[in-house]
């Protein structure tokens, strides 16, 4: 493809553990930049200050007088969302992304769900039914530990979870959203869940969690080495991580499966939220330097990146050989041995070919592949995620347009202050170490830390995100 294109690319590579710095520093200093250049690990403000002082190109007339059209297309036509969240608060556009894209039954956006999962095994033991209301599900994690569903001769069955953020999806049950600012569902709306009216019950449910000995207390702020080896030793009852993931049952030394749940009903009158990750994901930053000895061919490049072609093979290969079609016309990987024995046949895909920050990812994923990999009772559940509502994205980061270098120098201040304030109240308020009667107090120290602040800039960035043709 890339003979195909007229190009013949050299490569500068740094090794991952010193590429912040070298690309900080190669950057600030103007001089002798490569033609091409991934500066992900550069901020925005970071970044549109270094077009502002000329370092990088505006793409749009490159784009304009030099693609063959495939940029626009897979920007304009597969991909809109690259188009909302790359634009500058100048109209101008000074770098190009990865993107993924997940689908079903050939065009039906497919998000995935980060959920509650539950040992399966133990509830089949002490026949326990699965619980459809949050009240059951914390009685049915009381009866593993009362009923020693490990067989160990101790009460340590326990639940993994972090009070300090909203992002566990128990926050979702009582119609909270998933981080100190979040979007509502209709995509319109910022919300943040200390102003939500479920916020209260659900510390009291944490607390009641803490104080029946299930939620493990010690583990809130644990690595992931402690909470894996807590598994391994098989003591863990439910966590919060990804509906169809398949690697948690393997940590489990004598075996068990782990069950993903739909999102219970926790009080009345609040319809229980899901937490789902996009179906469409934009990350990462490749620009076009001052320095680039022969532009045509830098948009020719990425006119091969983000051409149909390069997608299939970056993340599929080659048909019949790396990957099949299903009866309905769906792509299937083909796994023909380990990745040394696919990589000495030449039968692995592109993108472990190259690498994932050489060359941006273009990523055309399907659910059909995803849930020919998992139990019945994981693929039922992803399908009846795929028209649930009420939901929350796990990150607004592909929802909010660039801001402008006043509102990321004012979300940065108030950030650094706030999340540590609202991470330790919710732990403590968790915990029982602060009383729910001096709620007022706690509100009128966020607001004073800039809570009101950040809802109403990331009120602007959204509406300027929907504002975006």
């Amino acid at each position: 493809m890339i003979k195909e294109a007229g190009i013949n690319p050299t490569y500068e590579l740094v090794p991952s553990e010193q590429y912040n710095v070298v690309i900080q520093t190669r950057m600030a200093s103007g001089n002798k930049l490569p033609d091409i250049v991934n500066i992900s690990a550069l901020d925005n403000v970071t970044v549109l200050n270094l077009a502002k002082q000329g370092a990088l190109q505006d793409l749009n007339p490159l784009i304009e007088k030099y693609s063959n059209g495939n940029i626009r297309k897979m920007y304009d036509e597969q991909f809109p969302i690259a188009k909302k969240t790359t634009i500058s608060p100048d109209g101008k556009m000074y770098w190009f992304s990865s993107l993924h894209k997940k689908t079903y039954q050939g065009d039906q956006p497919a998000p995935v769900s980060l959920t509650m999962l539950l040992r399966q095994d133990w509830l089949d033991k002490l026949k326990l039914p699965a619980p459809t209301t949050a009240e059951e599900y914390l009685q049915a994690l009381k009866k593993m530990r009362e009923e020693d569903a490990n067989n160990n001769g101790q009460k340590d069955e326990v639940l993994l979870y972090n009070p300090g953020s909203f992002s566990g999806s128990i926050a979702q049950w009582f119609g909270l959203g998933t981080d100190i600012t979040a979007i509502d569902y209709d995509g319109k709306k910022i919300v943040s869940p200390w102003y939500q009216d479920g916020v209260k019950d659900y510390f009291r449910y944490l607390q009641r969690l803490v104080k029946e000995g299930i939620l493990d207390t010690n583990l809130i702020a644990a690595s992931g080495e402690q909470t894996q080896q807590k598994m391994i030793d098989d003591k863990v009852s439910s966590f919060h991580s990804y509906n169809l993931e398949m690697w948690s049952e393997l940590n489990v030394a004598k075996g068990g499966s782990y069950t993903p749940l739909m999102p219970l009903k926790a009080i009345d009158g609040i319809d229980p939220a899901m937490q789902v990750e996009p179906p469409f994901l934009v990350w990462e930053k490749y620009a076009i330097t001052k320095d680039a000895k022969d532009v045509e061919a830098a948009i020719k490049y990425f006119d091969m990146i983000y051409s149909e072609k390069y997608a299939d093979l970056h993340y599929w290969g080659i048909k019949d050989q790396t990957y099949k079609l299903d009866e309905t016309g769906a792509k299937q990987f083909i796994n023909n041995g380990p990745d040394a024995e696919l990589a000495k046949n030449k039968q692995v895909q592109g993108a472990l070919l190259f690498g994932g920050t050489v060359f941006p990812r273009v990523q055309m994923a399907n659910l059909e592949f995803e849930l020919s990999r998992v139990p019945k009772s994981k693929a039922d559940n992803e399908l009846q995620v795929l028209k649930y509502k009420p939901f929350y994205y796990n990150s607004t980061a592909n929802f909010l347009a660039i801001p402008d270098e006043k509102q990321l120098d004012a979300k940065t201040q108030i950030l650094t202050n706030l999340t540590t304030y609202s991470t330790e109240l919710a732990t403590k308020l968790a915990l029982g170490q602060k009383s729910l009667d001096d709620w007022d107090q706690y509100i009128a120290e966020m607001k004073k830390l800039g809570l009101d602040e950040l809802i109403a800039i990331d009120q602007q960035l959204l509406d300027r995100y929907n504002s975006i043709q």
